[in-house]
């Protein structure tokens, strides 16, 4: 049997009844790393097609309640989502009414695992609110959307004052869509100032995958000032650099050859081809 298999079939084969999961759903805190909420929650993302009906009623309960029906009714544990479009219209209307924070988040992250194409304007509404959790699911569901008001959220929320909004919103930019932008660029360029690391790594990989010659000192400072094994086990860097090579490779541009050249005294990345680069870019 099959990993894939195993993981449908624990929830699948759950024998206890939709009440009991249900009363279960209602009473666990959201704690989203505990597998104790998680199993009710995902057994009965499972069961929907049997029960949807019953979760939609949940919506006219209390903050619990509609909590739960959200999170159900996106989905996120399933491959195979049953009548996504039912579903995001029903979270589009709970999106619509909802006031507390906490439930606004979990109807956004709902959305964003549907993927429907009709929350985007909702969102984008709802870029600009002032609590930082729900900035933040809306950049998280936003991304892999490239139309223009998407991006230009994306944009505006990869320099916004909470940590996370800016590291999904900079993620977002570089490596969820392949869109390239004057816009886009600047963006993440501003983002090779950031002190935090990841935020740095994902600004200087979206860079690269474009062609920015202008990233070439940025990450030339991180394989200057870096231990080896640091960057080896730098997943950001290590694809940064693999888009360096292709770049290098297909314009001969002089400016990548001080990149490449220390990549391969480095010995990070496949040699010959980082060697083939720097042959290309003399």
């Amino acid at each position: 049997m099959s990993a894939e298999t195993d993981h449908d079939s624990k929830y699948r084969d759950d024998p206890r009844s939709t009440d009991e999961l249900i009363e279960l759903a209602l009473t666990k805190d959201a704690d989203r790393n505990n597998d104790k909420y998680w199993q009710p929650i995902v057994t009965l993302q499972y069961r929907l097609p049997q029960i949807i009906d019953r979760i939609q009623n949940l919506r006219s309960s209390d903050d619990k309640g509609r909590d739960t029906a959200a999170t159900i009714l996106g989905q996120g544990r399933v491959r195979t989502k049953y009548a996504a479009e039912r579903c995001a219209e029903i979270l589009l209307q709970m999106l619509a009414e909802e006031q507390s924070v906490s439930v606004l988040v979990s109807t956004i992250f709902a959305l964003g695992h549907l993927h429907d194409s009709r929350a985007v304007g909702p969102l984008v509404e709802l870029s600009t609110h002032a609590d930082a959790r729900v900035r933040y699911a809306v950049v998280s569901s936003l991304c892999g959307y490239a139309d223009c008001r998407s991006i230009e959220v994306m944009i505006y929320r990869s320099s916004d004052q909470d940590r996370d909004v800016r590291n999904w919103a900079t993620f977002g930019l570089g490596t969820q869509i392949d869109t390239d932008t004057p816009a886009i660029r600047e963006a993440l360029f501003a983002r090779l100032e950031e002190k935090d690391d990841e935020i740095r790594g994902e600004a200087i990989v979206g860079l690269a995958r474009r062609g920015d010659a202008r990233v070439a000192a940025a990450l030339l400072t991180e394989l200057n000032t870096l231990d080896v094994d640091v960057l080896r086990e730098w997943s950001l860097i290590i694809e940064a650099a693999d888009e360096v090579v292709t770049h290098a490779k297909n314009s001969g541009a002089k400016e990548w050859q001080p990149v490449l050249t220390k990549l391969l005294a480095l010995g990070i990345g496949p040699q010959d081809e980082i060697q083939s680069a720097i042959t290309r870019c003399m």
